[in-house]
């Protein structure tokens, strides 16, 4: 008899203001929606305070100080970061919270997965928590569904012959596609056909999270401003751009300095072979510690854009100068 699957959660687009809810999966681009789209949802509320935690970093007192009520509000909206990696003081306090929850608050929290803190999951589950679905999108068949949902959202039409060549051309990373339907949707009008999507993503020039990433790991740091600013211009979100950057390093990271085949590491590196082969072309020359030294820049940079910096684009413009400052010279 199969074995019956887990409830994965409902939606992001589902999302409403809860006492307690948990982004459960990997995909960090969806958890980004999920925490943007009930930052707006918060926003119309005048009485409601919004703190950032992260779960990793977090000192004795932070939870209780941000779900505390105070003389300019009556509510919290509170996001934790960083879960998977929480220290032993967020443990403590957060289960604390958890048997004397304020309902007038909004607690959201993002796991992304591994053993770390099965304790607390299994509290917050215990607890009545919404559970959002944040698991990987790898198929085809949800990738189109992800596309026809963004542009449903935005009140456009596109064919399905467009929403398959769109997923054909950018569906390698769910940040990329999300970003090229943002970018669709704000430069044209009307229905968007097959032709419209081969004119954005047919091979010329345009500007992506992959090619800004790509242009900051070869060292191009020229190209690689030039197409984030133009990317910037058209609309995009600074958010999916890191999150590319970040998986693009990560990548490299895996597989630098390992002489194995692509076919074999692919699957222990949860990659596709191709992947792995660019991977291992674009880690030649770099070095380990600098490898380590970008992925906490761009841990940084995550931070900023997402509310830590009055200038996101900033914060990224200074995240790429610094990986092309660390990438080998050819």
């Amino acid at each position: 008899m199969a074995r019956a699957q887990a409830n994965p959660g409902i939606s992001w687009r589902e999302l409403s203001p809860q006492p307690l809810i948990l982004l459960s999966g990997s995909e960090d681009y969806l958890a980004s929606r999920a925490f943007e789209l009930l930052r707006s949802q918060a926003a119309v509320r005048e009485d409601i305070q919004h703190t950032r935690l992260d779960a990793a970093k977090y000192e004795p007192g932070e939870l209780l100080l941000a779900t505390s009520s105070s003389l300019f509000s009556s509510a919290n909206l509170v996001e934790v970061h960083e879960l998977a990696h929480m220290n032993e003081y967020f443990l403590k306090d957060a289960l604390a919270y958890l048997k004397d929850q304020a309902p007038e608050n909004v607690l959201i929290m993002h796991h992304s997965g591994g053993t770390r803190g099965k304790k607390l999951l299994d509290a917050i589950k215990a607890a009545g928590a919404l559970i959002v679905n944040c698991q990987p999108v790898k198929k085809d068949a949800e990738k189109i569904d992800f596309v026809q949902a963004e542009f449903k959202s935005a009140k456009r039409r596109i064919t399905n012959d467009a929403v398959k060549a769109l997923v054909a051309a950018v569906g390698n990373s769910l940040a990329e596609l999300g970003s090229s339907c943002s970018q669709l949707i704000q430069d044209t009008t009307g229905t968007i056909d097959q032709d419209m999507v081969d004119k954005y993503y047919g091979g010329r020039v345009e500007a992506t999270a992959f090619k800004v990433a790509d242009a900051a790991i070869s060292g191009n740091a020229v190209l690689a401003l030039r197409t984030l600013r133009h990317s910037l211009s058209t609309g995009t979100d600074p958010i999916p751009i890191v999150a590319t950057l970040a998986m693009k390093v990560r990548q490299i990271a895996k597989v630098a300095g390992v002489n194995e085949p692509a076919a074999s590491l692919a699957s222990e590196l949860g990659m596709a072979p191709w992947q792995v082969q660019q991977a291992q072309q674009q880690a030649r020359g770099w070095k380990r510690g600098d490898l380590a030294l970008c992925v906490e820049e761009i841990a940084n940079t995550d931070r900023m854009v997402k509310g830590g910096s009055r200038s996101p684009g900033y914060a990224l413009e200074h995240a790429i100068m610094f990986i092309a400052g660390k990438a080998p010279r050819r």
